[in-house]
């Protein structure tokens, strides 16, 4: 009977980190590796994260061995930007290795012990860095960081090159760069290791590298935006408070997750090495990647178009607001009556169905696979300028709307630029939602 039962997320990380020290015959006394494995669990339950979470360690430890499992455990134990501090658990243990940086916002500094430790002497190396460097959580922090973790939590337990092997699979999970396994051969080498080990470690730490941005190749694309829709939350803070972000602080989300999606090539997604992953493997994750990136940059568009259609009437009607008084909060519980913008708009004709893509347009309508805890899933309001604008109308607005960001043209500017049926039908929705502003907003389309 206890066997069929579910079991709690800190009982599988536990469960899960027993196995492998099980499996490389360690010997550990379990108690220290309770102690280990509720650690890990602390740091990824931080209440920040959406993403890099226990579910999402335990997705990457599926059929890996006990090496690949361990690194899995720890490769984003930290995550400043998210938990705004690197985990208390790990506080002591990385003190004499890094602080903050105090000449940069966000920049944290490699101490000179790092130099004289052994053990994070070699981690170093294995990234590339070196006592003194400053590091941010864009340039490979988080993942040396998360690698100093493990190497000094398993010395004295795993042997120098098993240590290496865990710290390896760390630094490959690194995403979107070019030629890095080829780096991690050459630094392997470089700390002594033989050509056999190397190869072993490096198809390791690729297979996990690439399980890690696993979602890129999901054959379902409103699931792909899920997982990317939960990672905005944790480099946006303002979305921590749902009832109180403005409408400048969603676009600002959106706008900065299209801009880094619009520019990454799907060939610096997945990486490939010494027949990891098959060739024929390797080919579809890279055209699944393309496909879902290509789609979510659309459906983003979409949506930074529609919000800043509510932007700019805001902005003009008397400045920035929060955006559920604009929109509409969500309901308490699934089915709730809620006002929200959508209910005031006319239901939308559109002038060409061959100027609508169905899959966008049914995520859109249906929206992603779940709500987020900023967001709700589906855009019915981008859906509605889609249907009537077409897509190549609505992105010539979202060309438009970039140089509203820009500060080339005002919102009243903007506004005038955009064909008129939409643009009032929304404003008069605002109108209903947001009735303190409903005189100046009706002024303001009188003039345009």
């Amino acid at each position: 009977m206890a066997d069929a039962l579910g079991l709690s997320p800190v009982h599988r990380i536990i469960d899960t980190y027993s196995r492998a020290v099980e499996a490389l015959g360690l010997g550990v006394p379990p108690l220290f590796v309770e102690r280990w494995a509720v650690a890990v669990h602390q740091a990824l339950s931080s209440r920040a994260r959406e993403f890099h979470t226990h579910q999402h360690v335990l997705e990457l430890v599926r059929d890996a061995d006990a090496i690949e499992t361990l690194a899995a455990l720890y490769h984003d134990i930290v995550y400043v930007q998210v938990d705004l501090d690197v985990p208390t658990h790990y506080a002591e243990l990385l003190s004499p290795l890094v602080a903050r940086d105090g000449t940069t916002e966000t920049g944290w500094r490699l101490l000179p012990h790092c130099g004289v430790d052994p053990t994070a002497r070699d981690v170093l190396a294995l990234f590339g860095c070196n006592p003194g460097d400053v590091l941010t959580p864009f340039t490979g922090l988080n993942e040396l960081a998360s690698g100093l973790v493990a190497a000094k939590e398993l010395e004295g337990v795993l042997a120098r090159e098993q240590i290496l092997a865990v710290v390896a699979c760390i630094e490959a999970s690194i995403p979107f760069r070019d030629g890095e396994a080829v780096q991690l051969r050459d630094r392997l080498t470089a700390l002594g290791l033989t050509g056999e080990e190397i190869g072993v470690m490096v198809r390791r730490a690729t297979r996990l590298s690439n399980n890690d941005v696993g979602n890129f190749a999901d054959p379902d694309p409103a699931r792909f935006l899920d997982n990317t829709w939960k990672l905005l939350p944790e480099t946006n803070p303002s979305l921590h408070t749902p009832t109180t972000y403005s409408i400048r602080d969603y676009r600002v989300a959106l706008m900065k997750m299209e801009g880094f999606l619009s520019k990454l090539p799907p060939e610096r997604v997945f990486h490939t090495w010494g027949g990891e992953p098959s060739a024929e493997e390797h080919g579809r994750r890279i055209a699944a990647a393309a496909r879902n990136i290509d789609l979510a940059v659309r459906y983003m568009r979409c949506k930074l178009y529609s919000s800043t259609l509510v932007e700019a009437l805001a902005y003009e009607s008397g400045g920035d607001a929060p955006l559920p008084y604009f929109i509409g909060g969500a309901p308490e519980f699934p089915g709730a009556p809620m006002k929200r913008l959508e209910n005031f708009l006319p239901v939308p004709t559109p002038t060409r169905e061959d100027l609508l893509d169905p899959v966008l347009r049914a995520l859109l309508q249906g929206g992603r696979s779940t709500a987020s805890s900023f967001d709700m899933a589906p855009s019915p309001v981008a859906d509605f300028v889609y249907v009537l604008l077409g897509e190549a109308r609505l992105m010539k607005g979202f060309a438009e709307a970039k140089s509203l960001w820009e500060n080339k043209i005002s919102p009243r500017v903007f506004l005038s630029l955009q064909p008129r049926e939409p643009t009032l039908a929304i404003a008069e929705a605002c109108c209903e939602m947001a009735p303190t502003r409903a005189g100046a907003m009706r002024e303001l389309m009188k003039l345009l």
